[in-house]
């Protein structure tokens, strides 16, 4: 029998007891930790990635840089050809109704010539020689107002300068202030002359009535009659003193207000005022009355339509009894367009002039002009460079000048221009060949002394600030950089206010109208 070992089936408490704490630990962290650890780095990421849509950008306008070669000839040889349209310059003249109305006929067509003053057409006039021969009559009536008015004046100046009436009231009122008071005076006598009447018919009275029958019956009534009147007359003089006291009084005041109204004539200066004011007011309607008639007769005049210059019928945009809208506020555009001029003496050619060529193309260059109508060559010259870029034609308008144009020469015929070499000026490394960036001349900052753009870095979504140096090619609206510019910059052309630098932006869109920037 085989001896057993019994101690390798014993159990090392110890270890038994440290276990379990690692395991937990180890359970915590690759349950929370590392989960956590992955999900905040995959948040870094996604933010990073998302930061152009997050963080605010601002939105701009770009416009590209244009590659021009630039290569200098001898003078008068051709530089390259460009097609263009022919048309008036500077442009053409649009003859329109200056009134409403219907229009009674039409004296031109298109390509007749006309000088200035002719008739081109007339409208139905009916309707503004009513009104004209009204507002006539309104004005004749208006006057007739103004002249009563100043008639009105004048005879209120008359009154003023001599008030016949006040003067006669109040001599009527002195007169019967004398008569009263002269009545006034002499009462008191015939007052006393009845008193004394009164005591000699009483002692009459009296002396009959002593007598008794010595004296008839009759004679006694006819003193007692003659007593009784005597008493009445006296009362009646005693009676009237008082009332003619206060008539004097009311005559006087009567004489006295009429005394201080002709020394203040307040009456005959109130219609002085409204006469004038009746006169400012008569003139006034007459002068608009005036203005009613002038309009009137301008709207007469304006029923015939002529020429405002020498010229040509371009085009004619009305016909007989179609009606135009004069100057209408809300009338459509062209609604009062007749017809359109155009001087044949001055025409020029539209050309579309690639961008590479610009740089060859300068004010007053000569150029040689061919139409199909003309077997000659036309003699031009380069009258303006506008602002008008086709960026997806990659072409500039140029206007050049036909000199002395033919006759048979019209707007809208397709013409070819070659553009020849003007003289140089310069050393030598101008003539040689090599290519040129040009910007528009709107875009480029003065900042101390140094000429400063606005560049879009596409690859950090950026506004910066770049300063460049500026050659002496280009046009008026385009300049040429020699420094600071590739040809793959974008310049930021809209949204440059308030703009800082190193701020992000976000490109809105691409401006194909160089030298238009706001």
């Amino acid at each position: 029998m085989s001896n057993v070992d019994l101690s390798q089936l014993s159990v090392d408490r110890g270890q038994e007891t440290m276990a379990p704490t690692a395991n937990v630990k180890r359970r915590w962290i690759s349950r929370y930790v590392l989960p956590l650890m992955i999900l905040l780095t995959f948040s870094g990421l996604l933010g990073w990635a998302a930061k152009d849509s997050i963080l605010p950008s601002k939105p701009v306008t770009v416009v590209p840089v244009i590659i021009a070669k630039a290569q200098v000839q001898q003078a008068g040889t051709t530089l390259f050809q460009a097609a263009g349209w022919v048309e008036p310059r500077p442009m053409s003249v649009v003859v329109s109704s200056l009134a409403e109305g219907v229009v009674e006929e039409l004296n031109v067509v298109a390509g007749q010539s006309v000088k200035k003053g002719d008739i081109i057409a007339r409208l139905i006039d009916t309707d503004a020689r009513i009104a004209l021969a009204e507002a006539r009559a309104d004005l004749s009536i208006r006057e007739a107002d103004v002249t009563a008015a100043r008639a009105e004046l004048e005879n209120a100046k008359t009154s003023l300068d001599n008030p016949v009436q006040l003067q006669a009231d109040l001599a009527e009122a002195e007169s019967a202030v004398a008569r009263l008071e002269g009545e006034l005076n002499g009462l008191p006598a015939v007052i006393e002359a009845a008193e004394t009447k009164h005591e000699l018919a009483e002692v009459n009275v009296e002396k009959k009535l002593r007598a008794g029958d010595a004296v008839a019956g009759r004679v006694l009534r006819d003193a007692k009659a003659e007593l009784a009147g005597v008493a009445a007359t006296l009362q009646t003089l005693q009676a009237r003193q008082p009332v003619l006291k206060r008539q004097h009084e009311a005559l006087v005041r009567r004489r006295d207000a009429l005394a201080e109204k002709l020394e203040l004539k307040l009456e005959e200066k109130r219609r002085i005022a409204d006469a004038q004011a009746g006169l400012q007011a008569a003139a006034a309607r007459y002068q608009r009355a005036k203005l009613a008639v002038e309009t009137a007769e301008l709207r007469m005049q304006r029923m015939t339509i002529t020429a405002p210059i020498d010229g040509r019928v371009l085009s004619v945009q009305t016909a007989p009894g179609r009606r135009v809208n004069g100057l209408a506020p809300h009338s459509e555009q062209g609604a009062s367009a007749v017809v359109t001029l155009y001087d044949p003496r001055m025409l020029q050619v539209r050309v579309d002039v690639r961008l590479e060529d610009v740089p060859q193309v300068q004010l007053g260059q000569e150029a040689r002009i061919e139409t199909a109508s003309v077997q000659d060559t036309l003699v031009g010259e380069v009258v303006s460079l506008t602002s008008l870029a086709d960026i997806q034609k990659n072409t500039l308008q140029i206007k050049v000048a036909v000199v002395d144009p033919p006759d048979v020469i019209r707007p809208e015929m397709l013409a070819q221009v070659e553009f020849l070499a003007p003289e140089q000026q310069g050393d030598q490394e101008e003539s040689e060949d090599r290519m040129r960036l040009l910007i528009p001349r709107q875009l480029v900052a003065a900042s101390g002394g140094a000429s400063q753009v606005w560049v879009a870095d596409q690859e950090t979504r950026t506004a910066r600030v770049r300063t460049i140096t500026l050659g002496r090619a280009g046009t008026d609206e385009l300049v040429e950089v020699t420094k600071g510019l590739t040809p793959t910059d974008k310049l930021i052309s809209g949204g440059r206010e308030g703009l800082t630098d190193n701020q992000r932006i976000r490109i809105a869109s691409e401006d194909g109208m160089l030298g238009q920037h706001r």
